[in-house]
């Protein structure tokens, strides 16, 4: 069956306005984030879900596809949105601030999707002690190859039973339509992360991956990509 991979990206970050257009080794992210989803040789499609037109001119300029959005709540509820313009089923949401995602975990993950068609399907990779209480890096608890929690900080005793969250999701049509349909839950929200809202609902499966994660959340993650940018040559 068909996968595609649709990349939500907005302008109005809270912690990083405009973070998607902000150069990276001279390229834009979104730009980085979508050629890495290329590489993968997985998807369909590979499509930008976006609110705005600067972001779509850059991936156009690029040769990627877009497709304007409204306002959303999350990166899912705008993948969802697209999703559902574009008559789309097995997506997997890639979010544009993962420049470095390893093609080869995109690929897993879109088989896994394939399989548990069912489920919501994340990635979770290795958590460093050092980053236990950084509320920048997401945490989830892994039991039998399900998440049973995430969260932003746990203490560094708790710190080597949980793993990092990586910024990956995948989920069918039905699942995608469920999880948008439903109002934006209280743990959701305290917490500020989109998957408690379909938590305890719909399983979520894991993926996991040996590579750290190196997402771009806040300005000073850019030096942290570009070196690793450098390592990698």
């Amino acid at each position: 069956m068909a996968v595609h991979c649709i990349i939500p990206a907005r302008m109005g970050s809270s912690r990083y306005p405009g973070k998607p257009l902000v150069k990276i080794a001279g390229k834009e992210m979104i730009v980085r984030t979508m050629e890495r989803a290329l590489l993968a040789e997985c998807f369909d499609r590979i499509v930008c879900a976006t609110d705005s037109e600067e972001i779509a001119e850059v991936v156009y300029r690029a040769g990627f596809e877009f497709i304007l959005t409204g306002p959303a709540f999350t990166g899912s509820d705008r993948v969802a949105d697209a999703a559902r313009a574009l008559d789309l089923d097995l997506v997997v949401n890639l979010q544009g601030d993962e420049p470095l995602v390893e093609p080869d975990v995109l690929v897993n993950v879109a088989r896994e999707l394939e399989e548990n068609p069912d489920c919501w399907v994340t990635v979770a990779c290795p958590l460093n002690p050092a980053e236990a209480q950084l509320k920048t890096v997401v945490k989830v608890l892994v039991k039998d190859g399900l998440a049973v929690d995430f969260t932003r900080t746990v203490s560094e005793e708790e710190a080597p039973r949980w793993f990092q969250h990586q910024g990956i999701y995948a989920y069918s049509r039905l699942a995608r339509d469920e999880f948008s349909s439903l109002p934006q839950a209280p743990l959701e929200l305290e917490r500020s992360l989109e998957q408690m809202r379909i938590m305890g609902r719909r399983p979520i499966r894991i993926v996991q991956s040996p590579f750290a994660s190196i997402s771009v959340d806040v300005p000073s993650d850019v030096q942290a990509v570009e070196l690793a940018l450098k390592k990698s040559r």
